[in-house]
């Protein structure tokens, strides 16, 4: 019987002595190479410098000999952390790329009042599942489903942060964004209309925020909340951990 596992990789950039975050996060890499090489014209690439300093949320198999492969990922980025490594946080530059100055505007506005609440804001993206994995409707669901219960329960670790998520259109991934919860940025109570992504070669993407989970999120996540409880995770040990860390 198959045996799966959730892995929580939190900053490689601030655990790379660990040999599991090395060999996690190549192996990551390798899932998003091969499942956007199978939808996007070669040059998309995609992983970037945010990878080093982002939470990885994975699914994996546990293999015969005890090894974790990668099956689906996803990452999430912090503003906070963003700051801290003085890298644009990706929802901005998502917007900036696109020359899109009312969803910037809009972004702005919820980093302002993030902010004043005292919480973080993640923008979470880069999710890829390997093609082999994609083999029907119910191994998809599936899928989906565990993702419903990382997004729900991360966010609970995280002081209930707020996210930022980029609904890929032609995947409809906005309208499952939607069932979570999420919705669409706004100007003057007006819904903003999707962007063309640049470093998706022009895909239209609806950008997307969340304050709280939908009462169907929740549901799932309850339904599979024994395999957060069994997860593994990746971080530093301590903060002088950090501290040795350049």
């Amino acid at each position: 019987m198959e045996k799966l596992k959730i892995v929580v990789l939190e900053s490689p950039y601030d655990c790379w002595d660990d040999p599991l975050t090395r060999n996690l996060l190549r192996d990551l890499i390798g899932v998003k190479l091969r499942g956007y090489g199978r939808e996007y014209p070669y040059g998309v690439l995609p992983v970037d410098g945010a990878d080093l300093i982002s939470t990885h949320m994975s699914i994996c198999r546990i293999e015969h000999d005890g090894t974790l492969r990668p099956l689906m990922g996803i990452r999430w980025t912090s503003l906070k952390k963003c700051r801290l490594h003085y890298i644009n946080f990706p929802g901005r530059s998502l917007l900036q790329q696109a020359n899109a100055p009312d969803h910037a505007q809009a972004l702005e506005k919820i980093i302002a009042e993030v902010e004043k609440q005292g919480k973080d804001l993640f923008y979470s993206g880069a999710l890829s599942i390997d093609p082999l994995e994609r083999n029907s409707k119910e191994r998809s669901n599936f899928f989906r489903e565990l993702l419903t219960l990382m997004y729900v329960r991360y966010q609970k670790e995280t002081n209930f942060s707020e996210l930022m998520a980029g609904g890929t259109m032609r995947f409809k991934i906005e309208k499952w964004l939607a069932t979570l919860g999420h919705v669409s940025l706004m100007k003057n109570d007006v819904e903003l209309g999707p962007i063309n992504v640049n470093h998706l070669a022009g895909e239209q993407v609806q950008v997307m925020h969340l304050k709280n989970f939908s009462f169907e999120a929740l549901r799932i996540a309850k339904k599979w909340e024994h395999m957060w409880e069994e997860r593994l995770v990746i971080k530093p040990k301590t903060i002088s951990d950090l501290k040795k860390v350049g």
